[in-house]
């Protein structure tokens, strides 16, 4: 017996171990177990053991931020297995599928677990269980990490170096990380003065400070100063966290401090924002003040209550996958129901924190999914945080936190799996569900909404007290009613889904009334595919439909314009139909028209150009509707367009180096071995290593993902942030090649020979230039320059923008005609060619004509 619990007024728990040296054998014990629960006074019997499983771990210190896997064997086959891990002398949680957690399938006899990035989060011991029944066999094994801290805190003291009075001032720099089993070494940096810093260990944190002289008469008078802290472990890896401090020379507008009852503002540089720690007993956090001027802004509390910021912390352990279970999700909507609420005691603070944990468990959605039992705690806590006011003096914060509010909740409804519920209501949020059908009718706070879609379901929500928190960029002097309304549509087999939206007017005769959705990801109202439509009476609709255009894949964001998709389709129609044609003359043509090892090299070009074009306008339709597609069928689309578009570009490379070789070393030929090896291997290669290296790169070892399920193409974050970068870049470059050869090909054709006396005159100059343009445009890739101009011009109140896009879609769209155009119907050998086999006309026929100039 190793010791007894009392549990109740008359029962107990006991805790016991047996050790056995016989055969272990599981179906004789749950006999045993089944005959001891016959006895009324036993409740419950599980059993653990050890030695029937065996586990294959990491020994030693592994690095930080490195994979690791864990294997564990049964002697026995089982039902079922589970993955845990405890810290210190915390209970043990349990794995499941997460952002670092990757579990195997099948583990009845064999499980795998994989930490994806290890970190001090995941040291700790780990237990596999296979479990049938009562009975657990289990293996134990240790993982001890190279830890890193995961959080590194810099302040300086004071916040500001004041030069205003004096040559030199001294700052003192503090920079601390959470205490651990790991023995650190650290260095901070001010400028380009490097100091070991003096090291102190107080109640879990450790601190390292070094005091510095800012030099105010130094060269260039810098507005600020990097400081850095450097972190090493024992494996000499490193983080590093870096800060700026503003420096305040005797021209700068500064605010004084400010000093209060409760806090104190210490003198700030104009346009910077000064920090402090939260004063509220029971809250956690930071007070922002900004100076403008000579005057302070108001004040920002990110105060949160404590308990909140345990919630947030839960929630992100069950994103990496410890506690990943339906009941831990469970509990976390509990704990964050239950502390917002009370509608008085919540802040902006407490807000964002709630808003930080719905986020987090939208991204854990990716992983697990999470049942309807959640809704009613999700929903009530997301209604309450609608009664705080987020007015807080910062316009710009505000709004992000809206804008962020409704990709959170808008993501957590898509996410949640709906069986039986018809829905949930709360006071400033409704929920309503449709199911397997072509037409959805719902009504949420007296706004009917219709929605033509056949789909598995349609999910319709109403959010009350929105609409205004939200940015009004290009919509600052219109009014915005309370509600905002969002449905999502899942397994959706049509190719487009119509919305409409039925709301009382209550407006005068003489408002003017608009229809906007909220674009996700531009962050701003746009009307784009949404008209208004009045009804009778006091009635008013709104209508709306979004598709795809071709012009997205040369923009930042999705692209929605009048017409702009209906001219897609129509141009990718016909590119598709020509490029096929294209293929099949070229088969047919082949051995007539192909002579010389110049022709050979055009005509390889040209058919890989022509068939990678093909295969990426098939992808481009394909995915064209995003929201039918599944993840990874839209990942496969994305990576077909990106190596099939890059592959067309990387053999237009090709064909425009080699026409300039021959202009430029007319007696120097390539042999056609060389040729087509530099040819497959700059066409098919590159591509594949580039978009290789972009999706592993976006995949391990950014924050960004590789690709939009939105849009189902690459991403753009910011400039030089985003995979879409990996296409823009060597596009543009092969572009800009090739228009470079072009102009050697036009100063060629210009340049008289040796026989000519004169140059060519004016006309013929001007028709050389023009014949040059209109055959090598659409194999050289030169419209494709307008895409650069879509992918820099994003201000859509421009009507260049708009004349842009346009021309960018309709022209590149048709590309494929034009290539049957200028490669095939505009070379005479193949027009003779194509004569001679529709007409019929013998070979020795067609040898008289083509011989003849």
């Amino acid at each position: 017996m190793q010791g007894s619990l009392h549990t109740g007024l008359h029962t107990y728990a006991h805790n016991f171990t047996v050790s056995l040296s016989s055969v272990f054998a599981t179906p004789k014990v749950e006999s045993i177990i089944a005959k001891l629960l016959s006895d009324p006074t036993i409740y419950s019997l599980s059993l653990k053991s050890l030695g029937m499983v065996y586990m294959e771990a990491p020994t030693g210190k592994v690095c930080y931020n490195s994979r690791q896997q864990l294997n564990c064997t049964s002697i026995e086959v089982m039902s079922k297995c589970v993955w845990q891990m405890s810290r210190d002398n915390e209970a043990a949680l349990t794995l499941g599928p997460g952002s670092e957690v990757q579990l195997s399938d099948t583990c009845t006899e064999l499980s795998t677990v994989a930490l994806l990035k290890t970190s001090g989060f995941w040291s700790g011991m780990y237990s596999c269980l296979f479990v049938t029944g009562n009975i657990a066999h289990m293996a134990m094994a240790p993982i001890q990490i190279a830890l890193l801290p995961e959080v590194i805190n810099v302040t300086s003291n004071p916040q500001t170096a004041d030069c205003s009075a004096s040559s030199s001032t001294k700052v003192s720099i503090l920079c601390s990380i959470e205490n651990s089993t790991e023995t650190y070494k650290a260095m901070l940096k001010l400028g380009i003065t490097e100091i070991a810093p003096v090291k102190e260990e107080k109640n879990g944190i450790i601190k390292y400070t070094a005091e510095f002289t800012v030099d105010c008469l130094a060269d260039g008078k810098p507005s600020s100063l990097e400081v850095s802290c450097t972190v090493e472990n024992s494996l000499n890896q490193l983080r590093n966290r870096t800060i700026r401090i503003p420096i305040i020379y005797p021209s700068d507008l500064f605010c004084p401090e400010d000093e209060t009852v409760e806090r104190k503002w210490p003198k700030t540089k104009n346009n910077e924002t000064a920090v402090i720690d939260c004063t509220a007993p029971g809250r956690q956090g930071l007070m922002k003040r900004k100076c403008i001027g000579k005057n302070w802004g108001e004040e920002l509390s990110l105060c949160v209550k404590a308990v909140l910021n345990s919630v947030a912390l839960q929630a992100k352990d069950f994103e990496k996958g410890l506690g990943a279970t339906q009941e831990g999700a469970q509990f976390i909507f509990q704990s964050l129901k239950n502390n917002t609420s009370e509608e008085s005691e919540n802040t902006f603070g407490d807000v964002k924190a709630a808003v930080s944990v719905f986020e987090t468990m939208k991204k854990a959605s990716v992983n697990m999914a999470l049942g309807e039992n959640l809704l009613p705690d999700f929903i009530d806590s997301a209604s309450s945080m609608l009664n705080t006011s987020w007015e807080v003096g910062d316009v710009e914060e505000s709004s992000s936190l809206a804008s962020q509010y409704l990709s959170s909740v808008e993501g957590l409804v898509k996410s949640i799996r709906i069986n039986a519920s018809e829905g949930y209501n709360s006071s400033n949020i409704q929920l309503q569900v449709c199911r397997s059908g072509s037409t959805c009718n719902r009504t949420v706070f007296n706004v009917d909404v219709e929605l033509n879609a056949t789909a598995d379901m349609v999910k319709t929500v109403g959010l009350q007290s929105l609409a205004n928190r939200l940015p009004k960029l290009g919509y600052e002097k219109a009014l915005f009613p309370s509600i905002v309304v969002s449905s999502t549509v899942e397994n959706n087999t049509q190719s487009s889904v119509n919305i409409r939206l039925g709301f009382p007017n209550e407006m005068d005769s003489k408002s003017t009334m608009t229809c906007v959705f909220w674009n996700v990801t531009e962050q701003r109202w746009s009307e784009e595919g949404c008209k208004y439509v009045k009804g009778p009476g006091n009635l008013a609709y709104c209508e709306c439909n979004h598709l795809t255009s071709f012009s997205m894949l040369m923009s930042k964001h999705s692209v929605s314009m009048p017409f702009l998709d209906q001219l897609t389709y129509v141009g990718l129609g016909v590119s598709i139909c020509s490029l096929i044609v294209y293929i099949i003359i070229e088969c047919l043509v082949w051995s007539t028209v192909v002579k010389s090892n110049l022709s050979h090299f055009r005509h390889t070009a040209l058919l890989n150009i022509s068939l990678c074009l093909l295969l990426a306008d098939c992808s481009f339709l394909a995915s064209s509707f995003p929201s039918i597609l599944n993840d990874t069928l839209c990942l496969v689309l994305v990576v077909a367009k990106h190596y099939f578009f890059l592959a067309m570009f990387f053999w237009m490379l090709c064909l425009s180096v080699m026409l300039v070789h021959q202009l430029i070393f007319v007696f120097s030929h390539i042999g056609k071995k060389m040729y087509m090896i530099l040819g497959f291997t700059i066409g098919y290669v590159c591509p594949t290593v580039t978009v290789a290296v972009t999706y592993v790169y976006y995949d391990q070892a950014s924050d960004i993902p590789y690709y939009s399920p939105k849009t189902c193409w690459l991403t753009y974050q910011s400039a030089m942030q985003g995979s879409i970068h990996a296409f823009l870049f060597p596009v543009g470059t092969i572009i800009l090649v090739n228009l470079f050869s072009m102009v050697v090909v036009i100063a060629t054709v210009l340049k008289p020979s040796g026989a000519e006396s004169n140059k060519k005159g004016d006309n013929d100059a001007v028709k050389s230039i023009i014949k040059v343009v209109i055959f090598l445009t659409p194999v050289f890739g030169g419209t494709w320059i307008l895409g650069l101009f879509v992918f820099l011009m994003d201000d859509f109140t421009q009507f260049t923008t708009y004349v842009v896009h346009y021309a960018f879609t309709i022209v590149n769209s048709l590309q494929g005609f034009f290539i049957l155009l200028t490669g095939c119907f505009a070379e005479k050998r193949v027009r003779d060619e194509i004569l001679r086999i529709v007409l019929g006309k013998s070979g020795k026929d067609q040898g008289t004509v083509t011989t003849t100039k």
